[in-house]
């Protein structure tokens, strides 16, 4: 997990990787936003959202074994919406019913696009890229060092929720009700302390290296090709918002 984690950082050879680090940072956002805004239930917002995420993928050019990976996960995620609306349909007295398919089918391309676009931007950023978009940004330093800190301990935190899972799977105490029932309580006596135990070495360790320091300036400022990019993110998040305002109701 967290070999996948950071491998995943800066891996993308696309031209959207030559870009200042805000713009990359905020072109992603823009083209989620333009995922999150169309109407996907309706045919042409969600041929809208597939060809955006597609060019955006284009343009970033991730691995293919990130996109496969992520991909997988998206199915196993969002494909049970198609038997939650079955049922829906079903207890409406009307198996043939549209309008809780196209619901589901809307949720299922949202969420694949959402999620391929957020991987591909985290592709186009290495750490240091992505400490500089933040830093760009005007937000509070404490809330660009949380967003940091948060993003880096994430596959930490998920390491540690693994090996406590394989701890208590060797242990046999994943079997039986009763067993399940004490585990299930007794866990947030377990996992929390560990967690919380490791935000207090972070956060000692960034105190001793003085990581709350008033934060660096930004680096370079953006060419004409990145405004290009975020001008033609805008006219895609346009279009969204176009798509969503005339969509049929």
């Amino acid at each position: 997990m967290r070999a996948f984690w950071h491998d995943t950082w800066g891996c993308a050879r696309g031209p959207i990787a030559s870009l200042a680090p805000r713009v990359r940072l905020l072109a992603g956002a823009g083209v989620f936003a333009a995922c999150m805004i169309a109407p996907t239930a309706a045919p042409h917002g969600a041929l809208f959202s597939v060809a955006v995420a597609l060019v955006w993928l284009g343009a970033c050019r991730p691995p293919l074994g990130v996109v496969k990976t992520m991909s997988l996960l998206g199915l196993v995620a969002l494909l049970p919406y198609f038997l939650i609306a079955a049922l829906l349909a079903h207890a409406a007295g009307s198996v043939a019913a549209p309008s809780p398919l196209a619901l589901a089918a809307g949720l299922f391309v949202r969420g694949m696009c959402c999620l391929l676009v957020s991987v591909a931007t985290i592709t186009t950023l290495r750490a240091s890229d992505l400490r500089e978009a933040v830093v760009a940004l005007p937000v509070p330093a404490a809330v660009s060092a949380i967003l940091l800190q948060i993003v880096h301990q994430t596959a930490t935190l998920a390491y540690e929720t693994r090996r406590v899972a394989s701890a208590i799977a060797v242990r046999g105490a994943s079997t039986g009700g009763l067993t399940a029932w004490r585990l299930l309580s007794s866990l947030p006596r377990v996992w929390l302390p560990r967690i919380v135990q490791r935000a207090d070495r972070t956060a000692a360790a960034m105190e001793l290296r003085g990581y709350c320091e008033p934060r660096l300036e930004p680096g370079e400022r953006p060419g004409w090709r990145d405004g290009a990019a975020l001008a033609l993110v805008l006219f895609a998040l346009a279009l969204a918002v176009a798509a969503r305002y005339w969509s049929p109701r």
